[in-house]
């Protein structure tokens, strides 16, 4: 088999082990939100701010093949960091809201996903499925990452995400509009939901029915083919949903938000009713908010307060509704390893400010 080479490419598990029994001493809980209407006593959701990688190893310790569905969108190898207009008390400032600059180091890019796609491996439950979302930039190297860690025959789909509203002022090629989610799994025996969309309009369609492994169209007593009128059809690997909106009532202002129908869709194809779903780069949450939607447990990490900031909003506001419905939901918690930065920001009570963000054009 081919595989992907770089400099100094590696994955140390001595390493790892070390780090394993550490991360779980120095991992504090911040803040636990407890609803009125428990689904469980036993389970807490889990909000982690910091660096994906050290919570991944931390989620060694507990959480090895128990994790059934991980969607991650990473930085895409862009070259450019992204930024977010901020109101806070009359005044405008911007600040990052996350870096995607690798000074052309493609190694180190491809180093740092390794280790996480290694990890995420172990993580995921044996009916598992693992979704990782790219565009152009990277996803031809990804793939080769990920046949190897997962094996060529773990590949799934190669799902295509045409999102047909995004304006392109390019002129020297055609307009850019989808991106690329390759899905693998861990095991044959894997959580897939067969999922159908309405159709357009009403279609006429022969009427066909499985016959020792072949598809034959079903005839009437005289021998003539049968038709049917359908509505609806089977979901395929190209999937048309619209880029996210100001407009929207889910528009957060965090940049590269991923609309909530495309969450919800990857969600209800690949888990069930309280499976457990985890996005390690979770920007403004909307991965865990459509988890909690959908009735299933949820894992989600973030490096940037302001991801960790918008996701926590978002969750209680939607815990809120939940809880004026009378709907059962998780508690859950807020975790990390606190240093200065994020012991002044706690300080300064950040997380109960009401700051305006906007994505920065």
């Amino acid at each position: 088999m081919v595989n992907l080479n770089w400099e100094k490419k590696g994955f140390n598990q001595i390493e790892l082990n070390e780090k394993m029994k550490s991360l779980a001493e120095k991992i504090q809980t911040l803040e636990k939100i407890s609803p009125k209407n428990k689904i469980s006593e036993s389970w807490s959701n889990i909000l982690f701010w910091g660096d994906n990688l050290s919570f991944l190893i931390y989620l060694l310790n507990n959480f090895q093949e128990k994790i059934d569905l991980i969607y991650v969108d990473p930085p895409f190898f862009t070259g450019e960091n992204f930024y977010i207009d901020i109101s806070k008390n009359g005044q405008n400032y911007d600040s990052i809201a996350y870096f995607d600059h690798w000074d052309n180091d493609l190694d180190s890019y491809l180093q740092m996903l390794y280790e996480r796609i290694r990890l995420f491996r172990n993580l995921l439950s044996k009916k598992g499925l693992l979704f990782v979302h790219l565009d152009w930039h990277i996803v031809h190297y990804v793939k080769l990452i990920m046949d190897e860690v997962f094996g060529k025959k773990r590949f799934v789909n190669s799902i295509v995400w045409y999102y047909y509203n995004k304006y392109s002022a390019g002129k020297m090629n055609l307009p850019r509009a989808h991106d690329d989610i390759l899905v693998y799994s861990k095991t044959n025996d894997y959580t897939f939901n067969e999922i159908r969309i309405p159709r357009e309009k009403p279609r006429k369609q022969l009427k066909r029915k499985m016959v020792n492994g072949v598809l034959k169209n079903v005839k009437d007593d005289q021998g003539h083919v049968i038709y049917r009128t359908v509505t609806d059809k089977k979901l395929d690997d190209v999937w048309k949903i619209p880029c996210l909106q100001p407009a929207s009532k889910q528009w957060t202002g965090f940049p590269n938000q991923k609309h909530h129908k495309l969450l919800e869709r990857i969600i209800r194809l690949g888990s069930n009713k309280n499976d457990l779903i985890a996005d390690f780069f979770c920007g403004s949450g909307t991965t865990l908010f459509a988890a909690e939607k959908l009735e299933r447990r949820w894992i989600g990490c973030d490096a940037s307060e302001y991801a960790i900031y918008l996701t926590r909003k978002r969750l209680l506001s939607l815990i809120e509704k939940k809880t004026q419905n009378k709907e059962s939901y998780h508690r859950f918690e807020i975790k990390a390893i606190i240093d200065d930065n994020k012991r002044a920001l706690l300080d300064s009570n950040f997380y109960e400010k009401d700051l305006k963000i906007k994505r920065k054009k």
